[in-house]
């Protein structure tokens, strides 16, 4: 008996593997296809300073230039929709289609009674129900269950033309370097440019013989070399040994006992230096941050010496007339 049990289950399991997908429908989907091809990228940076930088703080703008290819495509695509076919279905399937047979008919009947004025829509639907229900090899159509395959495919061009677009390069970080080497990173702006001061670039380099301006956009990098005058050079050597002396006072990393030994006259001095130097910017930074952590006591002190060498500046500048 377990036997015949057995090869019951087995033919009826090879029965419900034989149906077939519930065909629904075949439709062409028409797209819009949009390529755009790369040919070119470059990165162009613009400096104030030209090929020869004579001041202490130069501009510079940087843009981004990106040329297209751009082809434009129709694509139809016919794609054929159906049901796939689970046998296991079937087992409640066939029940329903059974008892949906004798509703179809009569619904029918009725349609054919009232002269057709119950929609097509509901008489078909019914019948094709409980039709597919009753056929063991196809399941009931199910829209949650479509499938979609393609049948084939045709793409056709509808227009080529170039595209040239040129932009900021905006918030990115640019590089400037010196002919030794060091670097600072320079952050641009939305317009794509920002200042660049020297005096930064002084501070990690011994001699400053050229700047080097490098910009990055995606893999492309551009770069720009611009000489250093000789009157410069000097400058910003004096200027970034200054600097160097009271980097821990503008960090404002020194100490109350180191505070206290800073030698006020010499500090004023340093600070007109810078002035008359032509880092008056970097001059009044330095005293901003001097100044924040200095006593009250310092601080007029301070002030007292600047006005002293200012008037004493003054008075030896030389009089029109």
């Amino acid at each position: 008996m377990f036997k015949n049990v057995s090869k019951m289950s087995v033919v009826l399991s090879c029965l419900l593997s034989l149906g077939c997908a519930n065909h629904v429908r075949t439709s062409t989907l028409t797209e819009s296809q949009v390529v755009r091809d790369l040919k070119n990228h470059t990165v162009d940076i613009d400096s104030s300073a030209g090929a020869l930088v004579s001041s202490p703080q130069i501009s510079v703008a940087v843009q981004d230039s990106k040329a297209f290819r751009v082809k434009s495509y129709e694509l139809k695509t016919d794609y054929d929709f159906s049901t796939p076919y689970q046998g296991l279905r079937e087992l409640y399937e066939v029940p329903m289609g059974i008892a949906l047979l004798p509703v179809g008919v009569t619904v029918n009947v009725l349609d054919f009674a009232l002269l057709g004025l119950i929609p097509n829509s509901i008489t078909d639907s019914i019948l094709d129900t409980s039709f597919a229900g009753l056929n063991p090899f196809m399941n009931i159509e199910s829209d949650s269950r479509v499938e979609r395959t393609e049948l084939k495919s045709e793409k056709k061009l509808l227009d080529e033309k170039d595209e040239f677009i040129r932009m900021p390069l905006a918030n990115k970080e640019i590089t400037v370097s010196s002919g030794d080497g060091a670097n600072i990173a320079v952050k641009l702006d939305d317009n794509g440019k920002a200042e660049i001061s020297l005096v930064r670039l002084s501070a990690v380099s011994e001699d400053i013989e050229k700047i080097i301006i490098t910009a990055k956009s995606d893999d492309v990098v551009a770069k720009k070399d611009i000489d250093v005058s000789r009157m410069l050079r000097s400058q910003l050597q004096q200027a970034s040994a200054i600097t160097k002396k009271y980097a821990n006072l503008v960090k404002k990393d020194l100490k109350g006992d180191d505070l206290k030994q800073i030698d006020i006259t010499v500090f004023a001095t340093d600070l007109m230096k810078l002035n008359k130097l032509g880092f008056e910017g970097e001059s009044l930074r330095i005293e901003r941050s001097a100044m924040s952590v200095m006593s009250d006591d310092q601080k007029n002190l301070l002030k007292k010496e600047i006005d002293k060498l200012l008037k004493s500046d003054l008075a030896k500048a030389p009089t029109a007339g």
